[in-house]
């Protein structure tokens, strides 16, 4: 609210073609303005007009406002005029350069109507936000009371009572703090509920996508098992063809070794039979020679036994027929036949000799022709195994030839796959668990490649919803901290409104022989919370004000009673109160009214009491309006 030196107090009314006034100016004082006159003459339409001009919803509500243009009319106007003159410099509106403030409004006869300030016309919503910055609200029931609505005030709900008096005394804006807060609070929860639903909702989808990616894991690390297997497969293929190769090579030069030891033996064999057949050969011939040799002993001692058998027959035959004389020749051929005999011994011997010799020539020409033949036979057997070997040698360099060809192929195959990797495990062994990851892969061949960046993805979400939630949290915990402030602020105020305006109002029942108080129900419940009024009359214990209590003229004198006690702290600088007195007996309404000009009294503020009773010992009130009805016309009057 802003605050102002000088109050926008109303100059005057100017009431045209208005229910029973043709053009009526109703001119108004700071202070206490008091209209008087009989019932029916016209007092009530000058504050229904004020209520008209100034946009009051219940006076839209309660009639049509077509209904309010005098009889015979098409069109009425109804006119307030503010005080807008500077103080000190300021004006109680200073957005408006004008010693006055004229707010009007046009009834048209078709239910149509429209408003204007200084004559220009402007929609009800800047009516109502010019008589915001003037602390005048005409909805308030406490700032403008019609005829009958005491009653109506005294009849409300509690709460209602409160909100109604929170806004009179400005301390209304507590009250809608609390609100911005509970609201505030309202989105805050709504937002943590809302954030924590998606959070749940996040945490419910990502567990889902955690095991879809658990799978997606899975799958990628089969598939780099896969990629790791193959390589193994097509480069253990490689190092067992490579140690294949190996030994073919191995085995080849194992051949070539043996070949070569086969020819090492093989021509040692057959220098061994070249030199058995050479040796062969010199036994034959030893052997032919000692056969000769045995011939020539044998017939040297055929010979020699045949001319010793020749000698000896001789010898015999010359014995007996030669003499003595023959001795001599007897002798040289006992002699000779003696050589011979030697001879035929001496060949005998050399025979015998050569025989044996013969014998030992055959042993080793025998022997020699043995070896002869097995030095063939093993030659041979050798030149075959040598075929052989050659053969194996042969057929193990086309497979050595082969398994190159295979091994540049496995090797180009496996460069294709990847670097080359060691490997000891044979390539069935890889090929196995090569087998069993793609049956695991096969698995989980319905797991989509977009798992990961759906799974990223509610991670991410989640951690910003968690992120969300703790600030959701922190605000809701701000927000439950500045509801807490405000409350007691409100608390607070209403606490010190409450014990200001209890005085008072204990102090004003006294003069009409009433005790009383005023209870805060549920003040911890700004919904809940409500202002009841207690009264008791002529020393009875105060009681709740409500119907079944207390009787009409003593409702009216309690609520009256309190309004006096609650004018100090009005923010309005503008008040009215139609026909107050109903139901009051002449004691109270005396002491009312003097309660009235006592209470209702400054430069500062505008009271306007409507009355149709008679004025008995007032004093002090500058402005008194009688309005007296003549012919169907009303007119005012201003008395001193």
């Amino acid at each position: 609210m802003m605050e102002m030196t000088k109050s926008a107090l109303i100059r005057e009314i100017i009431l045209e073609n208005f229910m029973s006034y043709q053009y009526a100016r109703i001119p108004f004082k700071p202070g206490l303005n008091l209209v008087c006159g009989p019932n029916g003459a016209g007092k009530s339409s000058i504050l229904l007009g004020l209520a008209v001009a100034l946009g009051q919803t219940y006076t839209e509500r309660s009639r049509r406002l077509g209904d309010l243009i005098r009889r015979g009319e098409d069109l009425g106007r109804v006119s307030v005029v503010f005080d807008n003159s500077s103080y000190d410099g300021k004006r109680p509106i200073p957005s408006i350069n004008s010693d006055t403030l004229v707010l009007s409004r046009y009834l048209n006869r078709d239910g149509t109507y429209w408003h204007e300030a200084n004559n220009r016309t402007v929609m009800k919503g800047e009516v109502l936000r010019l008589l915001g910055r003037l602390s005048i609200n005409p909805d308030n029931m406490i700032i403008i009371m019609h005829q009958n609505m005491i009653d109506v005030f005294g009849a409300i709900d509690a709460r209602e009572r409160l909100k109604l008096v929170e806004e009179a005394v400005g301390i209304r804006e507590y009250r809608e703090r609390i609100l911005e807060a509970c609201e505030k609070l309202s989105h805050t929860l709504s937002e943590e509920e809302s954030i924590r639903s998606l959070l749940e909702k996040a945490q419910e989808t990502l567990r889902y996508w955690e095991g879809e990616y658990g799978r997606f894991q899975r799958k990628r690390e089969l598939g780099e098992r896969k990629r790791e297997l193959e390589l193994e497969y097509a480069w253990a293929k490689c190092i067992r063809q490579e140690e294949a190769v190996e030994n073919l090579r191995g085995k080849l030069d194992g051949l070539r070794a043996e070949l070569q030891e086969i020819e090492g033996e093989l021509n040692e064999s057959s220098k061994r039979g070249e030199e058995l057949e050479a040796k062969l050969k010199e036994l034959e011939f030893g052997l032919d020679a000692s056969y000769q040799r045995l011939i020539t002993h044998e017939r040297a001692h055929a010979e020699t036994e045949a001319r010793a058998k020749l000698i000896e027959s001789f010898n015999t035959s010359l014995r007996s027929s030669v003499g003595t004389g023959l001795e001599k020749l007897l002798e040289d051929l006992s002699t000779e036949l003696e050589r011979a005999k030697e001879g035929m011994k001496e060949a005998d011997a050399k025979a015998k000799e050569v025989k044996s010799e013969l014998v030992g020539v055959k042993g080793k020409l025998e022997k020699t022709r043995e070896a002869h033949v097995n030095s063939r036979v093993h030659t041979a057997v050798l030149g075959f195994r040598r075929e052989l070997f050659e053969r194996d040698i042969s057929s193990a360099q086309s497979e050595l030839r082969r398994a190159r060809r295979e091994l540049e192929g496995l090797e180009q195959e496996a460069r294709q796959v990847g670097e080359r990797i060691e490997t000891q495990r044979k390539p069935q062994e890889v090929l196995d668990d090569l087998k069993l990851t793609n049956m695991q892969l096969a698995s989980l061949a319905d797991v989509s490649p977009d798992v990961e960046r759906m799974y990223l993805s509610y991670k991410g979400t989640l951690k910003e919803l968690e992120a969300k939630a703790e600030v959701a949290a922190a605000n809701r915990q701000r927000a439950l901290d500045e509801l807490e402030l405000r409350k007691q602020k409100w608390s607070s105020e209403l606490s010190k409104l409450m014990q200001e305006v209890r005085g008072s109002y204990q102090e004003i029942l006294k003069r009409v022989n009433a005790s009383g108080d005023i209870n805060l129900a549920n003040a911890h419940d700004i919904e809940e919370a409500g202002l009841e009024l207690l009264v008791g009359f002529r020393g009875s214990e105060p009681q709740v004000l409500n119907a079944y209590t207390q009787s009409g003229g003593e409702r009216t004198t309690a609520l009256m009673c309190f309004l006096l006690a609650l004018q100090q702290r009005i923010q309005s600088p503008i008040r009215a109160v139609d026909e107050f007195e109903t139901h009051l007996d002449p004691r109270n309404r005396e002491a009312i009214l003097q309660g009235i000009v006592e209470f209702m009294k400054g430069e500062g503020t505008q009271y306007i009491v409507i009355t149709p009773g008679q004025l008995i010992n007032v004093k002090g009130v500058l402005n008194v309006i009688t309005v007296q009805n003549t012919a169907g016309v009303s007119r005012v009057k201003v008395a001193a």
